[in-house]
């Protein structure tokens, strides 16, 4: 990605990204966009929960989430770590809350154990490396008895040293306790800050080049088929729209283009590198006849061709879509071995005048729908949710009478427009049938919405797939977007209102 900005800015970032400004509060707004895509260690269910509830103001709390976003700190330190950075009061002396102060009075790191123990215990820093490896064997399950007996030993002695800081022997326990419970799950400091960092130059980058930024994270998703789709939805959420391919714009992969992001002609299916190459060194393009004259060889196949054209990378010279992959079909077969440009551009020529003459060639929605599928693998740019629609079912969401995107359910069930890409039915545990829908939101994220049996019986002769419908959701108790409401009902016309065809 630094690559990819110093090519195009002429900014040399390797050198800025290592005297970059910790204190810097727009980096730490980035760090609590909600829609933020790429950040080092930040980003991944836990780490966004750990976001959500911190709220990271400062890079320590950075490093903080760091050491917590995982499973034994995210239960026995996080709690504690953001119920005292809104206020609660800390139980320990002043001498241990000095050591804790950046950690918001909780224990955290390896680094504080030692100091504690040198501190507040009088142990050398030897003597308190010694006990920290000691506390990691007491974390198992299988105790040797020898180092329970070691314990028990040390815990006294840091008592007797905790005497001489004025702190009484049930508050020496109680600090040794929380020591104890908390060292199976420490976390070395230096190691933390090192990532930490790493995610503020990630914060940097997406805060002051995101256009870059974003273009090569979705470039360089390792997973595409799984993630690539809400990343994109992510980035949209953002206000940045994503263009599709253009023949004579796109470049290899996502990259900016003005205020937005364009998709790349080797982001395309059967599209090849060689072939994206080709193209670039021999474009612009006049018309589609002048791409093949300049692109003709093995490495421009009539698949690639027809990727291209099925993606909308020639619209800018030919919009209808399924007609002009017929006519580049006819082409290629009447072309056959002629080389002289006339030839070439009168059969060409008639190619065009033959398939014009054939009647209901209309690109649908249907098909641009299967064109994405085919050559990027899921929809990115066809959808039924068009321009006037999204628009008024936004002034909806202003008036807070639906939720515009599945982010935005809660517990309170209200209605949400989606498109129905699959239905199933399936018998539950009792016996029963329920159904299951997989549906997609504005943005293109999709999740699966299971239907009750209570519920199913009722409607499910009244949807369709590739139909928009308004449907009523909530929140349940697994973080899940549920179909209906919580309140139990068995009255089917209130059911039957909780399904809105859209027309």
């Amino acid at each position: 990605m630094i690559k990819i900005i110093r090519e195009v800015t002429k900014e040399d970032l390797e050198n800025w990204i290592y005297t970059i400004d910790e204190n810097d509060s727009a980096l730490y707004e980035e760090a609590n966009n909600p829609d933020k895509i790429g950040i080092f260690q930040l980003n991944g269910a836990t780490a966004e929960k750990l976001c959500d509830e911190i709220k990271p103001e400062n890079f320590d709390e950075v490093v903080a989430i760091n050491a917590m976003a995982r499973p034994g700190p995210l239960e026995t330190c996080a709690p504690h770590f953001v119920k005292r950075k809104s206020g609660e009061a800390s139980p320990y002396p002043d001498v241990v809350n000095k050591i804790l102060e950046d950690t918001h009075y909780t224990f955290l790191y390896q680094e504080q154990i030692i100091e504690t123990f040198h501190k507040v215990g009088g142990f050398t820093l030897e003597e308190a490396d010694e006990v920290r490896g000691l506390m990691k064997k007491l974390s198992k399950a299988e105790k040797d008895p020898d180092d329970v007996k070691k314990w028990e030993k040390v815990v006294k002695k840091f008592v007797k040293g905790a005497a001489k800081e004025g702190i009484d022997e049930s508050m020496a326990i109680s600090i040794s306790k929380d020591l104890a419970a908390f060292s199976g799950y420490s976390f070395n400091k230096a190691h933390a800050a090192s990532y930490g960092y790493i995610a503020l130059i990630t914060l940097y980058l997406s805060k002051y080049f995101r256009k870059y930024f974003y273009s090569s994270v979705l470039t360089y998703e390792t997973d595409r088929e799984k993630y690539l789709l809400d990343r994109i939805s992510s980035v949209r959420k953002q206000g940045i729209e994503i263009l599709p391919p253009d023949i004579n714009k796109s470049k290899a992969h996502f990259s900016p283009d003005g205020n937005a992001i364009r998709l790349g002609l080797g982001d395309i299916k059967f599209v090849s590198e060689s072939a994206t190459n080709l193209i670039a060194e021999t474009r612009p393009f006049k018309s589609i006849f002048d791409f093949y004259l300049k692109t003709k060889s093995r490495t421009i196949t009539i698949k690639t061709i027809e990727a291209l054209a099925s993606v909308g990378v020639f619209d800018c010279f030919y919009p209808e879509r399924k007609r002009l992959i017929q006519m580049l079909k006819t082409f290629w077969e009447n072309k056959k071995s002629i080389k002289i440009e006339e030839k070439l551009k009168d059969a060409y020529d008639k190619s065009v005048v033959s398939v014009e003459a054939i009647p209901a060639l209309d690109t649908t929605m249907a098909d641009l729908i299967e064109y994405e599928k085919t050559f990027y693998g899921f929809k990115i740019f066809s959808t039924p949710f068009t321009n006037s629609l999204t628009e008024a079912l936004t002034k909806m969401r202003e008036q807070k009478l639906i939720y515009l995107v599945v982010d935005e359910i809660e517990e309170t069930s209200k209605k949400i427009p989606v498109l129905i890409n699959k239905i199933r039915s399936y018998t539950d545990r009792n016996g029963n049938e329920m159904g299951f829908m997989e549906v997609e939101d504005i943005y293109g994220v999709t999740i699966s919405l299971p239907v009750f049996a209570s519920y199913w019986k009722h409607i499910k002769y009244d949807l369709r797939t590739e139909n928009i419908y308004l449907l009523n959701v909530y929140l349940g108790d697994r973080d899940n977007a549920i179909f209906g409401q919580r309140e139990w009902t068995d009255n089917e016309f209130k059911i039957k209102r909780m399904v809105k065809k859209i027309e």
